[in-house]
């Protein structure tokens, strides 16, 4: 069992260094795609992470009829606990909202006015699966929709455009994935097409002395694997030092660090494992077994 799988190593091997050119462009593809894949799934965790951190400070304010005192708006306030996708609320009185106003703008406005004109509101902290854009403005409605409300506000704005930009993040990794993966499969398939040709004098022996067709193909799987594992090998360290490069920037600027998914370098590796696999045995269906075909 060692020995069949020290020849098959040793055949695999060879058959590299023989097309080493060949090898070394469809082990580069190799790379290429898994450092997209890899790329885009590290920044889309991270976008989502951002995202999801941006958004659990999402909040709307609500303001009520000036006209009324604390104790009336408080009412009006407890109907807001009924609306669906509301995590938390707070309420804000006259005099909290006075002093608000005199911490942002530096100024009394009792002192300035001789009287509090500010309304009393509330702050509503969104529930987590409610955040988007199209059930912010729902529940945005609901609030609004509640007798002496004179005011909703909240970024809708900006959770539409967060959404947007990871939409476009998604289909646009997808894309550029897929492409890199067509041309990933080919250009193994063609290196594993000219070690058969050149090694089309073995294989017609190998058929001619009994050899089955699984012990003939074996040989050029393994290669197709170890283009697979030396090109995936290589994007993951590409990817993670990429990632260390990209912190040491973001640190100088802002106080966030790019997280490297788990078990990303294990699941890249046995991608570009099975990308190198299906490469070899798109050739090897095709041209071994016209050639065993021929010999019989």
């Amino acid at each position: 069992m060692i020995n069949k799988v020290l020849f098959l190593l040793s055949e695999g091997l060879r058959s590299l260094w023989r097309a080493r050119l060949p090898a070394l462009g469809s082990m580069l593809t190799i790379t290429l795609t898994i450092m997209l894949f890899g790329g885009a799934y590290v920044l889309f965790g991270n976008f989502d992470r951002a995202t999801r951190r941006l958004q659990s400070q999402y909040r709307i304010d609500v303001f009520f009829d000036p006209l009324l005192n604390n104790a009336d708006a408080f009412v009006h306030y407890q109907k807001l606990k009924d609306i669906d996708g509301i995590a938390s609320t707070e309420f804000i009185s006259k005099e909290r909202a006075a002093a608000i106003f005199e911490r942002e703008f530096g100024e009394d406005v009792v002192s300035v006015l001789g009287t509090n004109p500010l309304p009393a509101g509330a702050i509503i902290h969104v529930a987590r699966g409610y955040r988007t854009a199209r059930r912010i403005n729902r529940i945005a409605d609901n609030i609004a929709a509640i007798s002496n409300v004179t005011d909703v506000a909240y970024r809708g704005e900006l959770v539409r455009i967060l959404e947007r930009y990871l939409r476009f993040a998604v289909y646009g990794g997808l894309v550029m994935g897929l492409l890199t993966l067509l041309g990933a499969i080919f250009l193994v398939s063609n290196t594993i097409r000219l070690s058969i040709y050149a090694k089309r004098e073995t294989i017609e022996t190998l058929s001619l002395l009994g050899a089955s067709p699984a012990f003939i193909r074996l040989p050029f799987l393994v290669e197709g694997l170890l283009q697979g594992l030396l090109g995936s090998a290589l994007a993951v360290g590409a990817i993670l030092a990429l990632i260390d490069v990209m912190n040491y920037v973001l640190e100088q600027f802002v106080l966030y660090r790019l997280i490297r998914p788990p078990q990303m370098a294990l699941a890249l590796i046995i991608f570009g494992v099975l990308l190198g696999i299906v490469g070899s045995a798109r050739s090897i269906g095709k041209f071994i077994n016209l050639r065993l075909l021929e010999n019989r």
